[in-house]
Order: C-alpha cells, then sequence, then structure tokens
C-alpha cells in the first residue's frame, strides 16, 4: 500500500529544524512521493532546491497564490517560465474572495495569466479557490474557457452540487483533512458522490492536521488518517483508496515514478 502526498508545503520555515525527521515519518506511513507547492518567490524556489535534493521523493508545483499576486513582478514570470520543465504543475494559483489580501483585480489578472501559461506548456494546474455560491458561479465560467487544461481542485471544501459542476468540466478534486473535522457533513456528502477515480488526497502541510492530530504541525505522515476517513465513507477499502489515488495522482502530474 502507498499513498501520494499532492500538496504540501515542505518548502515552509515550519519544516526548516526536522525535515528529514518528516520524511522517514512520511515513509514510514506509507507516502512514497509528495507534490511540494510554491506560492511566492522564496517558496517557489525553495520547491525546486528540494525536488533536486529528493528527486525519488519530492516533484514540485510552482506558482503564484491569489493572496501573493500583489507583490509579484515581471521577473516572476521569467522565473516561472526558465523552470517550466522542471516542475510537474503550475500552483497554487486561483482566486481568494474570503481574504481578499490582493483585490480581486488583481487576482484576476494574474490567475488568467498563469492559466495562459499552463496552456502554453501543456502543464496541470493546481486551484485554490475560495469564495461564495456566486465566487463559484464566476470562477466556473471562467474555467469553461481551459476545458483542454487538467485542472486540481486543491483543498476542496465545498458541497455536492459544485463537486458535480466541477466533474462535468473534467478536473480533480483534493481532499484534505478538513474531511475529519465534525462540522464538514457537506464535504463528507460531496465525497461519497465524487467518483473515486476523480479524487486525490492532500494534507496541505503545515496546516489543517486531521482529527485526531488537530492543533498540530501537519505533515505528510497524517495522510493516512484523511485516506482512512474517505475509505469509511465510500465504504471502500483502504488498499482501494491507496491505489486509486495513487494512480490518479500519477497520471494527472505525469510522475515518472
Amino acid at each position: 500500500m502507498r499513498f501520494i502526498d499532492t500538496h504540501t508545503h515542505l518548502n515552509f520555515p515550519n519544516f526548516k529544524d526536522d525535515l528529514e525527521a518528516v520524511i522517514k515519518r512520511a515513509k514510514e506511513n506509507q507516502i512514497f512521493h509528495v507534490i511540494v507547492v510554491g506560492i511566492d518567490m522564496p517558496t517557489n524556489k525553495k520547491a525546486l532546491e528540494l525536488a533536486e535534493l529528493y528527486p525519488d521523493f519530492i516533484s514540485s508545483a510552482i506558482g503564484f497564490h491569489p493572496h501573493e499576486t500583489q507583490k509579484i513582478k515581471e521577473e516572476d514570470y521569467k522565473f516561472l517560465e526558465d523552470n517550466i520543465e522542471k516542475i510537474c504543475a503550475i500552483g497554487e494559483i486561483g482566486l481568494d474572495w474570503v481574504k481578499q489580501y490582493s483585490s480581486k483585480e488583481i487576482q484576476n489578472e494574474h490567475f488568467l495569466r498563469q492559466l495562459e501559461l499552463a496552456k502554453k506548456y501543456n502543464k496541470p494546474v493546481v486551484l485554490h479557490l475560495r469564495g461564495d455560491e456566486f465566487f463559484w458561479k464566476e470562477v466556473l465560467n471562467i474555467l469553461k474557457g481551459y476545458s483542454e487544461l487538467k485542472l486540481l481542485f486543491h483543498c476542496y471544501t465545498s458541497d455536492k452540487s459544485i463537486a458535480s459542476k466541477i466533474l462535468d468540466l473534467g478536473g480533480f478534486i483534493s481532499i484534505s483533512g478538513i474531511i475529519t473535522f465534525k462540522k464538514a457533513e457537506n464535504l463528507r456528502e460531496a465525497v461519497k458522490f465524487i467518483p473515486i477515480d476523480r479524487l486525490m488526497l492532500e494534507t496541505d502541510s503545515p496546516f489543517l492536521a486531521p482529527h485526531p492530530m488537530r492543533g498540530k504541525r501537519n505533515e505528510p505522515a497524517f495522510l493516512i488518517y484523511i485516506a482512512r476517513k474517505i475509505a469509511e465513507i465510500k465504504n471502500l477499502d483502504l488498499e482501494e483508496i491507496a491505489e486509486k489515488t495513487t494512480e490518479n495522482a500519477i497520471k494527472y502530474f505525469n510522475l515518472k515514478i
């Protein structure tokens, strides 16, 4: 049995003191590969560095998070293009109308620009999308214009109706530790509905540690709690969750592992 953590931030300072131990614990818990995701220039550079240091265990995705779009400079896009062949995806990119650290206009400009880059280089994308019902109507409308792209909706928290629209777009949905939270009943209903061949698993480390690890720094080893919860919800064996979600991740990111 083996798992892939499709979204982790081992490139954040939270892991600078014990990264080797974190990787060891992950492997002890059947996590054989992770995607380390950037959000800005420092974390993008670190993601690339970690993928070079641990090529068998880490692949990198780089891009500019909606919170960070107000800081982007033109040379940052040159960096992204210069390193495009080293990465497995562009991300995390998207829109966030819940915490608008960057204006909607700036977020939208850079979201579209990064989608165009993904299209140009035929790269999958990792999407960060947060907002209300009107937000989802707007963003799904935008993404209809990029139906040729591989779209992964990271850290999905919405309901079954939005999930259905994502599936209609051909998108994939990634589930985090939120699935184990007491108040996440709508998400559990959505996961019950989403076919296993469109699901992936993630920790979003160091954030969102699953129950029973809530309150601790999250890490890839904790992915097992997410997988167990999904197995319970979908009434499937844990081995099948591992096999199918791993297969989905390898194909989606075109991983040579």
